[in-house]
């Protein structure tokens, strides 16, 4: 079976060639790489025409920047193999990365194999081998959505997975919104018969510093509360029994948006109100659902206990630096 593995390229000059040599390099060869030029202003755009001079396993899309989502869709569209893979412009994969995925798809008849991401804070140092797992751990159709909603163990991530192709028959990622993997990841899911995931770390992702998931706060990360809001009606229809979970995770992620404003200091007590509510509304699910680990209750408990202590912690640059050093998962 051929990979066709989608890159969307946007101003990644620094990173650009650390990923596609890493891609180029593995060890299976059946593969073509679909390089998708998001309008770059810098010199991505002819790295890829390079490239593609170079290897005839490489097709490069030029096109005005759309985001994300659609330079991802993008490379979808023109996708010749039986199984998808995403890598990010500035990301670094292991040699055995996609054998290793492949392996899972072929040995165990899987439609999405999973492997968990090795994050990396310095660039210069993404450049590293882990050791190989043999070990796999299978999911039904069922207990994968359970794990997608539950925990982060299978992840929404898009970059960490392969797919077989014909599961984004009627799906594309969503344009012009952030969080577009967890808008679209359980939906495929949904299509599956089996996931299984390896427990290699082969895939090294990069936490950029001036990365959007990384930046300060800003109203455009209200998305993740409308794709939650989606994900609701969809669990109500086709999973009823996790009618509890998605709204605790309703909740929780209310509970991050808060902390990621009083790191950044927002001042718009609207928007802190939005979150509040959304909490008050769903506090009962964090407290009975047990699927939801006893340090998101007791965060998402304390912010409805004390919601004054949330709008005034904001406005203190102490509470921010030292908020900063929280892990928000």
């Amino acid at each position: 079976m051929k990979i066709s593995i989608i890159v969307p390229v946007y101003n990644v000059e620094p990173y650009l060639m650390k990923c596609v040599n890493s891609i180029l390099n593995q060890t299976l060869e059946n593969i073509e790489i679909i390089l998708v030029n998001d309008g770059s202003k810098d010199k991505s755009g002819d790295i890829c025409d390079e490239y593609k001079k170079k290897d005839n396993r490489v097709v490069v899309i030029h096109k005005e920047n759309g985001g994300l989502s659609s330079a991802r869709n993008a490379g979808l569209e023109i996708a010749a193999g039986e199984l998808i893979g995403f890598i990010d412009g500035d990301d670094w994969i292991e040699t055995d990365y996609f054998e290793i995925l492949y392996d899972g798809i072929k040995n165990h008849n899987a439609d999405i194999s999973v492997m968990h991401l090795t994050k990396v804070a310095n660039h210069e140092k993404i450049e590293f081998k882990t050791k190989r797992k043999e070990e796999w751990v299978e999911f039904t159709c069922y207990k994968a959505m359970e794990s997608f909603f539950a925990d982060d163990f299978i992840g929404y991530s898009a970059c960490n997975k392969l797919y077989r192709s014909n599961l984004f028959e009627g799906i594309k990622y969503p344009e012009g919104m952030l969080m577009e993997d967890k808008a679209t990841t359980y939906k495929l899911i949904h299509k599956t018969n089996l996931v299984v995931v390896n427990l290699s770390e082969k895939y090294h992702y990069y936490l950029r510093s001036d990365g959007i998931m990384q930046s300060k706060f800003n109203r455009k990360k209200f998305d993740s509360l409308e794709i939650h809001r989606e994900q609701i009606v969809f669990v109500d229809e086709n999973y009823p029994e996790f009618y509890g979970l998605i709204r605790a995770r309703y909740a929780y992620e209310a509970f991050r948006l808060l902390l990621m404003m009083i790191r950044s200091n927002h001042s718009v007590k609207s928007d802190f109100h939005r979150c509040l509510k959304i909490i008050k509304d769903n506090i009962r699910y964090v407290i009975k659902e047990k699927r939801i680990g006893p340090h998101h209750k007791i965060y998402v408990a304390l912010f409805y206990l004390f919601p004054k202590i949330v709008v005034i912690s904001a406005k203190s640059k102490l509470a921010s630096k030292l908020l900063k050093k929280m892990r928000i998962s």
